[in-house]
């Protein structure tokens, strides 16, 4: 079967209303994956995920309880929050799919002297506190050789959590650097070094829309390359949101990737039929 890499965001794992207890977030990602199904059944899957909301927490966690505690450097949380999140995607797939699942913690090599470490745009935590991180631009993802041999062996893989760790080479030996790397380029490099046809962006909408939040607003149910760097250079669409998404998608494009679907968890099994959902290709 052909690959997709999906890219599990919005409210595909915590609800910004929501205070993100263990069982409401159980909850949503059981919902999230059980979208999956007709998917599965034609797609071989590598799954990536945001982390923003529950690695800000884990900070913030970690800010009240320092006086008694050691604090953790964040690419330490970004890989916690990996192995939380992932775990429970993972007894996600296979309860609800039937399928074997693994998850990669998976590093992420950038630059050292990105620009991004200088002025700090990415916020991390939910709307009561939030706090603005480094978000450098992905290089490479280093763990790309363990994660393919696994999806040769027939394994759905959960693969760089909230953007994965961001790690800089220092004399031959990798390093975490505190950041978080932006999730949907992350899923880009994933998807391009798989080599994977298709990548889905789940989100809270099921449709990019031109001229977003105006009365003019429409959706747009396809989007060729060319339009897409248009509307980037015209700012049609937001930064942190679906800007990310829709250059991540061009890049993808570029590099030899066949087809890049962005909908709603809800409405993916309409988006996969052509009744829903924005093709970019």
């Amino acid at each position: 079967m052909k690959l997709a890499v999906v890219a599990l965001g919005g409210n595909s794992l915590i609800h910004p209303k929501e205070r993100g207890t263990a069982e409401k977030q159980i909850k949503r990602v059981n919902k999230t994956i059980s979208h999956l199904k007709p998917l599965a059944r034609k797609f071989t899957l590598v799954l990536t995920h945001g982390s923003g909301p529950q690695v800000g927490n884990l900070l913030f966690q970690q800010k009240l309880s320092k006086k008694t505690l050691p604090e953790m450097p964040l690419d330490t949380l970004d890989s916690m929050v990996q192995g939380q999140l992932g775990y429970w995607i993972q007894q996600a797939v296979e309860n609800v799919l039937h399928k074997n699942a693994v998850t990669i913690i998976t590093r992420v090599l950038v630059d050292k002297s990105d620009n991004a470490f200088k002025h700090p745009t990415k916020p991390i935590g939910q709307k009561s506190w939030k706090k603005m991180v480094a978000s450098p631009i992905p290089i490479q993802i280093i763990d790309v050789e363990k994660i393919k041999a696994l999806v040769k062996n027939n394994f759905v893989v959960i693969a760089c959590g909230g953007g994965g760790i961001p790690v800089i080479k220092k004399v031959g030996k990798f390093s975490g650097v505190e950041a978080v790397v932006d999730k949907d380029h992350a899923t880009q490099k994933l998807a391009s070094q798989l080599k994977a046809d298709t990548i889905i962006f789940l989100t809270d909408v099921q449709y990019v829309f031109y001229n977003y939040g105006k009365s003019s607003q429409k959706p747009l149910r396809k989007l060729s390359i060319e339009n897409a760097i248009k509307y980037l250079k015209d700012n049609q669409f937001e930064e942190g949101s679906m800007k990310p998404k829709i250059e991540a998608s061009v890049e993808f494009l570029k590099k030899g990737g066949k087809k890049v679907l962005i909908t709603s968890p809800e409405k993916l099994n309409l988006a996969l039929k052509g009744k829903a959902g924005t093709v970019v290709e």
